[in-house]
């Protein structure tokens, strides 16, 4: 009775956009299934920006870079009443490259949020192949705010946000949420949702054992990445793919039959299981097998960030839906969990708690019970209306993983 009667609480707010306690819900929209933006306003302009949990900047695509690609309108200073200057210039970087921007203070509201005098960077010039063709204008970090050497306020510190919630609608096309508050009382979600510990200085990361596609009593150990000491996750909204160290994706390519072209055994495919802090959690096939839509064959450097490359380039091919990541951390290789994690893990960020959350991912993306014994099939059952195929992707529009700028990427290991 508690469940059903706090589910059925939770539709009636959402409906109104806002949850009991106040919570704000903003929608994602959806481009091309690799890129989810917001509408924010920031000295008084409309702007759309992807909300990054694997940053912490707010980083604007301005007028002040004369020769960038302008797909959407930048923002214009010259048109603010209630910019400040401060002048700092600094390099950010992120998974597709550089970009120089100068820092400044402006108003920034998002719903009836407001942030006077907030902290923001105007690009100068960059090196993000996305952004050129981007439905959005700014890079909107909101990581966690226990980043150590961390000096201005983020976006969440200056909105008083503790806590935050996202989730993406399976389905092509579908929006996504991000919800600006609390979504469930703090013992409903230690009740009925699986928990992770925050454990990274920069980023939301946390640790990860036994990533295969086979139960763990049938592996062979040598085969499953992740064994022994472990990997380092970050969980990412921001990263477009599942990311992953080149001998982990060797290592599950002999676990697996071949992906057929025409996504004709997706239902033949085994679930992807890996834990996370202790829990259990699993993705179907259709979480990481993507179809490549787009005129896309005469373009190297796109198919250089997927780490499976057809022999043949096709459109509408299918194909597993991994990047390459090699990095070693405090924890051990790095992973990060992209958009495919979104659309099956309402996943809530805690920043009091250093704390992640997880919830089934429902339909209309609300949270639903948690049950580590639970399956892929169950996961898929909430959608049931839903065309079980595979998400059309288009890899120029790809965004690859970016790394908090306060992190030292020369170093052997990093701290994440």
């Amino acid at each position: 009775l508690v469940v059903n009667r706090a589910a059925g609480g939770l539709r009636s707010e959402l409906s109104r956009g806002r949850f009991s306690g106040g919570a704000y819900r903003q929608t994602l929209h959806n481009f091309q299934n690799v890129q989810y933006y917001g509408d924010f306003f920031i000295g008084g302009q409309k702007i759309s920006g992807i909300f990054d949990t694997g940053s912490f900047e707010l980083l604007v695509r301005s007028t002040r870079c004369s020769h960038c690609v302008h797909p959407t309108a930048p923002y214009d200073r010259t048109l603010s009443s209630t910019y400040v200057k401060n002048g700092t210039v600094a390099e950010h970087v992120y998974g597709s490259g550089p970009c120089r921007s100068m820092q400044g203070y402006e108003n920034v509201t998002v719903g009836d949020m407001v942030s006077p005098n907030q902290s923001f960077w105007e690009i100068l010039d960059h090196q993000i192949q996305a952004l050129d063709t981007a439905k959005f204008a700014a890079i909107v970090g909101i990581g966690p705010n226990f980043a150590y050497g961390n000096t201005e306020k983020t976006l969440l510190m200056s909105l008083g946000i503790s806590e935050f919630s996202i989730c993406l609608k399976k389905g092509n096309g579908a929006p996504g949420y991000l919800t600006w508050g609390p979504t469930d009382e703090p013992q409903y979600k230690d009740w009925y949702y699986a928990k992770a510990r925050a454990l990274g200085e920069h980023h939301w990361a946390t640790r990860m054992h036994n990533v295969s596609f086979m139960s763990m009593s049938s592996a062979h150990l040598e085969h499953v990445p992740c064994m022994g000491t472990g990997c380092g996750v970050i969980i990412d909204s921001g990263t477009s793919l599942i990311a992953a160290p080149g001998l982990a994706l060797m290592q599950l390519s002999k676990q697996i039959e071949p992906i057929m072209e025409d996504c004709s055994n997706i239902h033949q495919l085994p679930t992807l299981r890996f834990n996370i802090d202790g829990t259990e959690l699993t993705l179907p096939p259709q979480a990481y097998v993507m179809r490549v839509t787009g005129a896309v064959l005469e373009a190297d450097s796109i198919w250089d960030i997927l780490f499976f490359k057809p022999r043949i380039r096709r459109i509408d091919m299918c194909m597993p839906a991994f990047m390459q990541l090699d990095m070693m951390s405090q924890f051990g290789p790095v992973w990060i969990m992209g958009m495919p994690f979104f659309r099956y893990y309402h996943t809530t960020f805690d920043r009091a708690e250093k704390a992640m959350y997880f919830a089934k991912a429902g339909p209309d993306c609300f949270p639903h019970p948690f049950h580590p014994n639970g399956t892929d099939s169950e996961l898929l059952a909430m959608d049931s209306h839903m065309d079980e195929g595979p998400m059309d992707m288009d890899p120029r529009a790809m965004i690859p993983p970016s790394l908090s700028s306060l992190i030292d990427t020369s170093a052997k290991i990093v701290q994440l």
